[in-house]
Parts: C-alpha cells; structure tokens; sequence
C-alpha cells in the first residue's frame, strides 16, 4: 500500500503544479483579453476558482503524507517513548475521524449539487464538489500509513 500511495501522492503533486501553471496562465490571458484586447473571457475566473478548490485539496493531502500540516507540538516535541507514540497516534487517529466527516460531507454536497452546474462553464457543480471526497480519501491512506509508522517505530 505504501508504493501505491507513494505514486498516488507524486501524481497529485504534479497535477497540482499543473493546476497552479493552469491557473496562472488562464489569469494571464484574462488579463491580455481584459485590458489589450478590450474583450473579457467569460469562463476564466470561474475555471481558476476551481482549479484554486482542486489544487488546495489535492495539495492538503499529499501534504498529510509528509506531516507537513500546522500542528501544535507542545505535547509531541516535549514526550518521548511511549507516551509520544501514543499521543501522536492519538492525533493522527483524531485527524482520521474529522477526514471521514469530511469524506461523508463531501459525498452529501456532491449529491446535493448535482442538478446544479456553474454559470459560465456549463458543468455539474458535482464535480467541483469531488475534489473533497477524492482529497479525503488519500489523506486518510496517508494517515493510516502514518500510524504505522508511528506504531512500527523504536522508542
């Protein structure tokens, strides 16, 4: 599982420099088609928007692999041996409750947003939507693999 999700987080890293690259150059001919050509793109700023949603998320859950998150390490950086591993399992195990509540909302906005589509684009708000139960889904791999790894090592 952990070469799985290895290759999974390095293919959501990409697609997020693409996403961000994507961005940048939609913004960029908005602002070409706005001010030199006197013309505005009627999708840009909608399509950035969701690609901003996508990119954050995605990026949230390759992030989680790497414990790159915010944390308060007040108890974690001051324990040692078994009373770090198990407060950092239970972080880990607490983040994993709030990512299924996440991954359960997602799934009910999805639906819930079905019959709706964006202004401009013309597409289903169900698939800006999946952006969260995709991004939940990894960062909970990430974190089980996380608590392996807390659990698996030496004091």
């Amino acid at each position: 599982m952990r070469n799985f999700m290895d290759k999974v987080n390095i293919c959501l890293n990409w697609a997020s420099i693409i996403s961000i690259t994507m961005m940048l150059f939609i913004i960029f001919l908005q602002v070409i088609f706005r001010y030199v050509l006197h013309n505005s793109l009627t999708f840009s700023e909608e399509l950035a928007r969701y690609l901003f949603v996508w990119t954050v998320f995605m990026g949230s859950a390759v992030v989680a692999r790497d414990n790159g998150h915010i944390i308060v390490g007040v108890l974690t950086e001051r324990l040692k041996g078994k009373k770090a591993k198990y407060v950092k399992s239970a972080a880990y195990i607490s983040t994993m409750i709030f990512v299924v509540i996440l991954f359960y909302q997602g799934l009910r906005m999805m639906k819930l947003s079905s019959f709706q589509h964006s202004p401009a684009l013309g597409i289903s708000m169900s698939w800006v939507y999946l952006a969260i139960p995709v991004a939940t889904f990894v960062m909970f791999c990430n974190l089980l693999i996380l608590i392996v790894d807390v659990l698996q090592a030496k004091e």
